[in-house]
């Protein structure tokens, strides 16, 4: 008898990756459902033949990483794409690299939404690529992607396949192959559905299933950015990031997924080809007011693809140390749970309002703007001590 991949490693180390679901090879063994607390977990059926196959998909028990810290090189970057930037998290990377292999008739896996949720999916038109764009803060229901990815290589096709860290390990575990490209992302970590359902149902009185959210609407700036609620094509509302209910308690980590506030997956070398993410913290001399992106290159085919679109951006060289210090969730970052026991015990029997006012309020206004004038004093600073 062979204990099953979730047996082995239990719900708490379970980042929901669904690994264990694409290397089984019964249908039906594996069902992903959604726990109370709000993630995607398998659960084995009464089909499981206990071949102990679902244990080689797991990345938490199986780790395939073939890459080299000498290999390292990282980046601040944007497309000289005007468009493209605008319609984009960040500085337009990602969009630069499904280009490369769409226009070529190949395959790009990523994440959009469907029924007010986040799915992986595959896309080969250019017109497609518009849903795989921007930041979506959820769980990404992966499904069968990975076998998708393995098919699709089968036929001769060359796929660039985007995820985060633990999607990514997950796929590793499956898929060797040199046609096949990853990028992953840095990942503040996953947060709950049932935490969104209910601000969802409790502020707009809407089924998740009418909602889509732009995480990260740039009308008001990168580093300035709303979140915009739409019913079907209607925008319900838009919050500034820092005044949002729901992303606050994204942003102080009171509702991620357990292992994420000790991830496996933040390592050197990244488990990816080459790591995306909003370059927080760039040097205004390496930046873009309309967005930037840090970019780490893991290895040398991640370095061969770069190469290829690096005519169609703006590339700056940066020290690891300097994209580090803002972005903390490059490498080995460790998260504080402490909130997370307090919130799930009251989540039945509060409001969404309640329970932000309780276990992750806002600042006190005055020592908000107090640190923000300091901020600014601070880059004033620097900005004369470099210029001096």
């Amino acid at each position: 008898m062979n204990n099953s991949a979730i047996e082995v490693i239990g719900y708490d180390k379970c980042t929901g990756c669904y690994g264990c679901l694409n290397n089984c090879p019964v249908k039906g063994a594996i069902e992903f459902n959604k726990t109370e607390e709000g993630f995607y977990k398998p659960f084995l059926t009464e089909k499981c033949i206990q071949c102990g196959m679902c244990k080689k998909g797991c990345p938490v028990i199986k780790k395939v990483n073939s890459n080299l810290e000498e290999n390292l090189e990282v980046y601040s970057c944007w497309s000289k794409d005007e468009e493209i930037v605008k319609n984009s998290s960040s500085g337009g990377i990602f969009s630069e690299l499904a280009k490369e292999y769409l226009a070529n008739g190949d395959i790009v896996f990523g994440a959009k939404w469907q029924d007010g949720e986040i799915v992986h999916c595959g896309i080969s038109k250019l017109e497609e690529l518009k849903e795989l764009q921007k930041s979506k803060y959820l769980q990404s229901k992966v499904e069968t992607s990975y076998l998708e990815v393995k098919k699709h290589l089968n036929a001769g096709k060359r796929v660039l396949f985007v995820g985060t860290p633990c999607q990514i390990a997950a796929l590793n575990t499956i898929v060797n192959h040199e046609n096949l490209v990853t990028v992953d992302l840095i990942c503040h970590g996953i947060p709950s559905y049932s935490a969104y359902e209910k601000y969802i149902r409790e502020n707009f009185n809407l089924n998740i299933k009418n909602v889509t959210v732009d995480f990260r609407n740039k009308d008001t700036g990168w580093e300035n950015y709303n979140l915009t609620f739409k019913n079907k094509d209607q925008i319900i509302i838009k919050n500034n990031h820092r005044k949002d209910l729901w992303f606050r308690g994204f942003l102080t980590d009171t509702y991620l997924n357990k292992p994420c506030y000790n991830c496996e997956f933040r390592t050197l070398p990244r488990f990816s080809d080459i790591t995306l993410g909003d370059f927080w913290g760039v040097p205004v001399e390496v930046k873009n007011s309309a967005g930037t992106s840090v970019v780490t290159i893991n290895s040398k085919k991640g370095k061969e693809l770069f190469v290829k679109i690096s005519s169609n951006l703006e590339v700056k060289d940066v020290k690891w140390e300097t994209a580090l210090k803002g972005n903390p969730c490059l490498y080995n970052y460790k998260m504080d749970s402490s909130r997370r026991e307090g919130f799930y015990k009251d989540f039945s029997d509060l409001s969404f309002e309640d329970l932000q006012k309780k276990h992750f309020p806002f600042p006190n206004k005055y020592i908000f703007f107090i640190r923000r004038v300091l901020s600014f004093v601070k880059t004033r600073v620097l900005r004369v001590i470099r210029g001096a």
